[in-house]
């Protein structure tokens, strides 16, 4: 009897530490799992045929006459789906087939079902020995191993999966690129994108990319004899962004800061009032606006192969989000990103694009 009152504690007392294990370890994996730096990221925005469905996109008025930009009712800009001036891609992809809670919710199965016959099967292994059966023991002891095994690779294998996840996909919004040259000939630009073109103008040709012939005034034109002020695309790029310098800027001051940093950034007046005007309806209305601009970031997500070689490369990259409360940040030198403005020389360069998150 004694033997039996045992093992009916033994019983109790496995069902209650099984309980209390299982407990910690999912509050615990959970918060790991919810963390910032490890959680499974998902693209799956709700963008249809056209490029800009689903955006709210304020453009000046000469992007819009560009672009063939219309107005709906709604208040918000897209663009024709019939305009066959420019390339469209659907960009419903997701980069993980998971989202953060389907994610968190296998990891903690996987867990709680290795812990559990983990549990079960110390039970029988304890219960044996107090009975003396060596050969149950042993039997018993194999199989445990093996399940803590089996449930240790299987946890390693999804802590890869959660730490090693693809960067982030961000969309870039409206990167134009200007062509500066002192005399007439033909250049070929081409995009190597780590990520998805969603929208380009002139036609991007993935495989030749644009082919235009350059002018002392910065004008560009096709085969066609078609003239552009730009090469305009957006897309979705793989990158990890950085917050660890930048600027935290009141709403209402983003103007003058914008003008201030696009100096020192090396573009012109009138490259930085484009650059403005796209996105300050963005960003003034905001309590603060946290910048920081990506350029070497971007340069290794976007690469931009030109022929001929350009003699001065200006490529301006800001990614920001709205902030309710000052964010206090360590500032970029951004006179030490590009050529500035006086030291242009050449064939010359110049692209400006951004990203907003949240």
């Amino acid at each position: 009897m004694g033997s039996n009152v045992d093992l009916k504690k033994l019983k109790y007392i496995f069902v209650i530490a099984v309980i209390l294990v299982l407990a910690v370890a999912d509050v615990a994996c959970a918060a790991y799992l919810m963390k910032d730096d490890f959680k499974v990221i998902t693209y799956n925005d709700k963008v249809e045929d056209d490029c800009y469905d689903g955006y709210r996109v304020e453009v000046v008025e000469d992007i819009e006459a560009e672009l063939g930009l219309e107005e709906s009712s709604s208040g918000k800009t897209s663009l024709p789906i019939d305009n066959g001036a420019y390339s469209s891609t659907s960009s419903k992809k997701t980069i993980n087939s998971l989202s953060d809670e389907e994610a968190a919710g296998v990891f903690l199965v996987i867990l709680d079902v290795t812990i559990f016959l983990s549990g079960f099967l110390l039970y029988f292994v304890v219960k044996n020995a107090l009975r003396g059966k060596r050969g149950a023991v042993a039997g018993w002891s194999t199989g445990l191993g093996l399940v803590v095994l089996i449930g240790v690779f299987f946890l390693l294998m999804w802590n890869s999966y959660i730490t090693l996840k693809p960067a982030p996909r961000i969309r870039a919004h409206a990167p134009i690129i200007y062509l500066y040259d002192g005399q007439c000939r033909d250049a070929n630009v081409k995009l190597r994108l780590n990520g998805e073109l969603t929208c380009t103008y002139p036609v991007y040709d993935a495989e030749a990319g644009w082919n235009v012939k350059t002018s002392p005034e910065g004008i560009l034109t096709d085969s066609n004899g078609r003239k552009y002020e730009y090469l305009f695309w957006e897309g979705d790029v793989n990158f990890d962004p950085d917050f660890s310098k930048g600027f935290c800027v009141a709403g209402k001051d983003t103007a003058a800061f914008l003008e201030k940093a696009l100096s020192e950034l090396g573009l012109s007046d009138t490259e930085a009032n484009a650059f403005i005007m796209y996105w300050l309806p963005l960003m003034e209305g905001n309590p603060y606006n946290v910048i920081s601009f990506q350029t070497e970031n971007f340069e290794n997500a976007a690469v931009l192969e030109v022929t001929p070689t350009p003699d001065t490369v200006v490529r301006v990259n800001m990614m920001f989000y709205s902030s309710d409360s000052y964010v206090d940040m360590a500032p970029q030198d951004l006179s030490s990103m590009n050529p500035g403005l006086s030291e242009r020389d050449g064939f010359v360069l110049v692209e400006w694009g951004g990203e907003k998150i949240g």
